[in-house]
């Protein structure tokens, strides 16, 4: 049975009401009006309870993520805070941002992506550093 046709504004679940309802009041129908409202309704709350689990779980990850930023935030503010204190360098463990940044950027070396080391190295060779350092004597 396809629902569809003039009553295209009316919510779904109006729609089926209307067209097995009407098909329900026959004499020889196998259910009655009052089963395809029941079902009607079920299938309704099904739908209902779903979305509000879906929107739960979304909001739960929000919540977590939020978290876990707001974490990191703080204790890298900390570090820095006692660092300028305590005149030493920031020595912080990396944000997942970072850490996830470094896997891929890993991941890319592995597969060959990246251009700027162009030749793998030989075995007594080392890899290139992709930042450039700078010696200093006291």
């Amino acid at each position: 049975m396809q629902i569809s046709g003039t009553s295209s504004a009316l919510p779904l679940s109006t729609q089926v009401i209307k067209k097995v309802g009407e098909a329900a009041q026959e004499a020889n129908s196998p259910v009655t009006p009052e089963e395809v409202n029941t079902a009607v309704d079920r299938g309704a709350d099904r739908v209902t309870l779903s979305q509000q689990n879906a929107d739960a779980s979304q909001a739960n990850r929000r919540d977590a993520a939020a978290q876990v930023y707001s974490a990191s935030s703080q204790q890298k503010q900390l570090d820095i805070y006692l660092a300028v204190a305590s005149d030493s360098q920031v020595d912080s463990q990396p944000t997942p941002l970072e850490v996830a940044r470094e896997v891929n950027q890993q991941q890319d070396r592995r597969q060959g992506d990246y251009s700027d080391n162009p030749a793998p190295a030989s075995a007594g060779q080392l890899p290139a550093l992709s930042e450039p350092t700078i010696s200093v004597r006291a």
